[in-house]
């Protein structure tokens, strides 16, 4: 019998047994302690689209295990999680953020959105608080934060974003709260978690790596205005 492996199907929007066609693999063991991961690849038994998925190894055999022990299988390929470019966007978004994605892809639609929000509210919180408020609630002094529809309202006010995105972090709002205190047993549709997550990624990458990418065109443009002038 062929090997398989369990991976999220964007196209059948199921978990599927996944006929493995190939795979790599390393572990080292470095100063810091082993470190294992491993990529596969197969295609999905039902619609035979192509499939990509990424490993870590948690447990080693012979160091802190009785055999090797690896995580689930995060999908790579197609529809990778987002990458962001700017270094300025706090750990506990793009956290929220890598979570929210697990969670979609093990079917738990309102477990995401949930954790959407709370990426949304890191960013009001690394851009409204001071950065001695931000010490004060890293290190416990106060558990002064920002709520997130304040902080969305203080976000369009401050012209941070535009009215369109004020508009997606309002549905974010409404969805998160209903993943957190649903007022029914409905679960929150797949396919508006995956809506809900293009629009927080919109909404990051327009405050941190479009706003950073536009400064460093202007910084360009005005050098070499600058040395043209020197020239003539």
């Amino acid at each position: 019998m062929p090997q398989t492996f369990i991976i999220d199907c964007p196209y059948c929007r199921a978990k599927v047994a996944a006929a493995e066609t190939g795979r790599a693999e390393r572990v080292d063991f470095g100063e810091e302690g082993p470190f294992g991961e491993r990529l596969v690849i197969g295609h999905c038994p039902s619609c035979r689209s192509l499939l990509a998925g990424h490993l870590q190894q948690t447990h080693f055999e012979g160091h802190d295990a009785e055999e090797d022990v690896w995580s689930d299988v995060v999908r790579i390929y197609p529809k990778p999680a987002k990458a962001f470019s700017s270094f300025r966007i706090p750990r506990s978004a793009t956290n929220s953020l890598a979570q929210a994605d697990k969670s979609l892809q093990a079917g738990a639609p309102d477990a995401a959105c949930v954790m959407f929000g709370r990426a949304l509210e890191a960013v009001c919180g690394d851009l409204l608080l001071t950065a001695e408020e931000k010490r004060a609630v890293r290190d416990g002094s106060t558990k002064k934060r920002i709520v997130l529809a304040d902080g969305i309202k203080r976000l369009r006010e401050k012209n941070i974003i535009d009215d369109r995105l004020f508009n997606w972090s309002q549905e974010l709002r409404g969805f998160r709260n209903l993943g957190a205190h649903p007022i029914n047993d409905e679960p929150i549709p797949r396919e508006d978690a995956e809506d809900l997550q293009a629009f927080v990624y919109a909404i990051i990458e327009y405050i941190y790596d479009l706003t950073e990418r536009y400064q460093e065109f202007t910084e360009r443009q005005q050098t070499r205005k600058g040395k043209g002038t020197d020239h003539a």
